[in-house]
């Protein structure tokens, strides 16, 4: 029996049997929409079969990570929103994977402990407001031999065939075959302190403003990259608007002038294009400051009580997150073919948009359901694409990754564990989504070739396009989330240094760059600290993390690095 449990917004609740329905590989559930009656604040689906003791073999398989039934303190761990609307169980009686195929903008998943009792479920966050779909969760039922892999799987099929994504190879265009070619490099042209020493700014009060490269600048950055022998390259300028980086969002115009102006701006542009290199820039459709000429306070999105809701504080002061009904939408409406005409082209790239999960506003004026906001979202996507080639943002949320060419990074905590329960990282996202899109791994694995060893053979074991980020360090309070390595530009020994940086990056990504095309169907542990990588064309690429030498299938690993077997 499949049972939910509806919790209402006056306190009280109450278990339904939900509709289940046999399919292929296992059973669909559903609890109606009309069944909830009243306002409630959420509903929990049941799956007996969820459920582990303590020191049993199997995993939670939940986003990148796997949670095994051992070592734990009586916890619950609820992340709301995930990265992707699945997650997948294997215990000693059972192995499926749980997909959310209604209602997923509203899913959330919900781990616990207690007792020496693990358990694994869905939860549909409602916040007492209008319920716009039926929910519903598919088990597929993967067989004794199934693994993390077989649930990945899963997902990806799911995905695919309802259109969630689509394969780059069956979608290619100019920008994009292009990008596949070589790395990404971004550029942080100019910021003002992170954090700011003024929250809420004026013209009056606008902190100053430091630049780490005109566009003048960039221009000899892009010309020592040239001459280390980077025939192609994208180009993403951060920075380039009013106030530099954050400065002053949803205001991006004038292009500011203490960087050379939109004349300089237009002049890189030409002059990246005629060495051969496609070159964006970096935009937002999410945040706002009050320092902005288009600010009022109808813009920002309001929480359930009413209020503004504020974010962090930023470079432009405190953040407020935007609603695209309020103005969000429009102004990327405008702003987009204004980016266009400056004669940007290739992958642009919009900040945020997939790092944080879908938003719902509160305001009366301009309500806007999570399932609103993806719709919203996605548009904006489809319209940089149009208008420039393609669209990339940050992180691995997938509410509108069948929009999405590149992401900067997949993964925040690719080594540091996020909470007690996630015993292990694996590329579960990877799994679903190579060959779909672009992607660095994560935050670790920027600018990869100047990190330490294990987040360089990261890169490689989790198939990754090169990330490299000049200036990846602007915080004055020591959070530096895509590390402590950097490479920068403020002399002419600085630049060169970076350019080698690139071309090292270029070189070791040139005999793999084939592979970004395919789909990534298997990921597992060979031998202890050895990990092979299967792809659908049956190369193997096998790291060896490793103190000394690993022999495979004949073939000698070097302690710390990899081989490509290819069929």
């Amino acid at each position: 029996m499949y049972r939910a449990r509806i919790t209402y917004s006056d306190g009280s609740s109450r278990t339904v049997e939900l509709i289940a329905r046999e399919t292929a590989g296992g059973v669909e559930t559903t609890l109606p929409r009309a069944v909830i009656e009243k306002p409630a604040e959420r509903v929990d689906f049941l799956p007996e079969g969820s459920r582990a003791r303590e020191g049993e073999e199997g995993y939670f398989a939940l986003d990148n990570h796997l949670i095994r039934f051992c070592g734990h303190e009586d916890a619950v761990y609820e992340p709301g929103y995930c990265h992707m609307h699945f997650y997948g169980v294997k215990t000693p009686r059972v192995c499926f994977a749980a997909v959310v195929t209604g209602l997923w903008s509203q899913h959330a998943f919900v781990v616990a402990r207690e007792g020496g009792e693990y358990s694994i479920h869905t939860r549909f966050v409602l916040d007492g407001q209008p319920v716009e779909e039926d929910m519903k969760v598919e088990y597929t039922f993967l067989g004794a031999e199934g693994d993390y892999n077989d649930m990945a799987r899963v997902y990806r099929e799911y995905q695919l065939e309802r259109g969630g994504c689509r394969l780059m190879r069956e979608r290619m265009n100019e920008a994009l075959e292009y990008a596949i070619e070589g790395p990404e490099i971004r550029v942080r042209l100019a910021w003002k302190p992170v954090p700011t020493p003024v929250e809420e700014q004026t013209e009056e009060t606008e902190p100053p403003m430091h630049i780490a490269a005109t566009f003048e600048r960039v221009g000899e950055i892009m010309e020592a990259v040239k001459a280390e022998g980077v025939e192609k390259a994208q180009f993403c300028l951060v920075g380039w608007n009013k106030s530099g980086h954050d400065g002053r969002w949803p205001q991006a115009f004038p292009v500011e002038e203490a960087l050379g102006g939109e004349a300089g701006l237009r002049a890189l542009i030409a002059k990246a294009q005629s060495m051969g290199y496609q070159i964006v820039c970096h935009t937002n459709a999410t945040d706002c400051y009050s320092i902005a000429d288009r600010f009022t306070e109808n813009l920002p999105i309001r929480n359930r009580a009413g209020a503004m809701q504020k974010n962090a504080q930023w470079s432009g002061g405190r953040m407020y997150d935007m609603c695209p009904k309020a103005g969000g939408e429009a102004f990327m409406e405008e702003d987009l073919p204004k980016v266009r005409d400056l004669g940007f082209r290739g992958i642009h790239y919009i900040d945020v948009i997939t790092c944080v999960p879908p938003r719902r506003c509160f305001s009366s004026a301009h309500p806007c359901s999570q399932k609103e906001y993806i719709e919203a979202m996605r548009r904006i996507a489809q319209r940089a694409a149009q208008l420039m080639g393609g669209f990339q943002s940050e992180g691995s949320y997938d509410h509108i990754v069948n929009a999405c060419d590149m992401s900067l990074y997949v993964d925040f905590h690719l080594f540091d564990q996020e909470h007690p329960f996630l015993d292990e990282n694996i590329p579960m996202w990877e799994l679903v989504y190579h060959g779909m899109l672009l992607y660095n791994p994560a935050t670790a694995t920027v600018n990869h070739p100047i990190k330490d060893w294990r987040s360089r053979l990261k890169w490689v074991e989790y198939g990754g396009h090169p990330t490299l980020y000049i200036h990846s360090k602007f915080k004055s309070d020591g959070d530096f989330w895509m590390g402590k390595e950097d490479i920068t530009c403020e002399d002419e020994a600085a630049i060169a240094r970076t350019a080698q940086v690139i071309r090292e990056a270029a070189a070791e990504y040139e005999p793999l760059k084939d592979l970004q095309l395919e789909r990534m169907v298997r990921h597992e542990r060979v031998a202890e600290d050895v990990f092979a990588v299967t792809y659908e064309s049956g190369t193997r690429i096998v790291c060896n993390y490793r103190e000394e030498a690993f022999v495979f299938e004949g073939t000698a690993i070097a302690p710390h690095g990899y081989a490509v077997l290819r069929p």
